[in-house]
């Protein structure tokens, strides 16, 4: 991911996650993936064998790979063409307790921020309603990132609005787009710390982030809230998910 005044990274390490599940030790190619709007383009960066540890990050990588924010790094024993008419899903591990996962996040001269950075094609239609209690206060500038990646590499605009989460009423909004990275600056809006921002997209999915970067460049911090959908142990879990966010959206007061 890149993000303005950050680079970007992602580890690697080719290391199981657990040892009962499809035990794989097999070569693996790393490829970059990117949208251009028209086709994802491909490119192998490396080959790693089973306990190789791997780095790429923005910095290294062509400035053209990041004109959205985002390039997606996919491992296969597959050959890739250098343009694809849609993302490849075919995955080449399965285990499940716990997932394989990689750690992505930003870096600059003094300190870097990282998360668990595994991700699913979102549809290419959906909805996002997060809230947001991740604004800092101080010498802090404080940003929302959605990350948006969908198997048609087409790039499509929509817009995400913002709430306050207490009268409902509307504040502002914001362009956002598919097969991206989307930078919201939020410190114009002013928010005392008893404020609770909720952010709604009707059309695009995603997944949100509060990034805050400390005015010297010293401390970074980067966390994402997570869907209802992970807080409910049993049943429904969707349809519960699906009866929050519906019942949200109709008490917002929409522009």
């Amino acid at each position: 991911m890149k993000t303005p005044g950050l680079d970007g990274f992602c580890d690697l390490m080719y290391q199981s996650p657990n040892n009962w599940e499809n035990r794989i030790r097999r070569s693996v190619s790393i490829y970059l993936l990117w949208s251009d709007g028209q086709s994802w383009n491909s490119r192998k960066l490396n080959e790693m064998k089973y306990g190789d540890y791997f780095r790429v990050t923005t910095h290294n990588i062509d400035k053209e790979c990041f004109t959205t924010g985002l390039a997606l790094i996919y491992p296969t024993t597959d050959q890739l063409n250098s343009k694809l008419v849609a993302l490849p899903t075919k995955k080449v591990w399965f285990s499940e307790i716990p997932a394989w996962r990689n750690t992505s996040g930003f870096y600059n001269e003094h300190t870097q921020v990282s998360y668990q950075a595994d991700l699913e094609p979102l549809p290419p239609r959906a909805s996002l309603l997060t809230f947001h209690p991740f604004i800092q206060f101080g010498d802090v500038v404080n940003n929302l990132l959605v990350l948006n990646a969908t198997v048609d590499p087409k790039i499509q605009s929509g817009k995400i609005s913002l709430f306050n989460s207490h009268s409902k009423s509307f504040i502002a909004e914001s362009d956002i787009n598919t097969n991206s990275l989307t930078t919201i600056p939020l410190d114009i809006y002013d928010f005392k710390p008893t404020d609770l921002p909720v952010f709604y997209s009707p059309t695009i999915a995603g997944i949100p982030f509060g990034l805050g970067i400390a005015k010297s460049g010293r401390m970074l911090s980067l966390e994402h809230t997570h869907p209802p959908a992970s807080l409910v142990l049993h049943g429904d879990r969707r349809g519960v998910q699906g009866k929050i966010k519906k019942s949200w959206i109709e008490k917002l007061v929409i522009a």
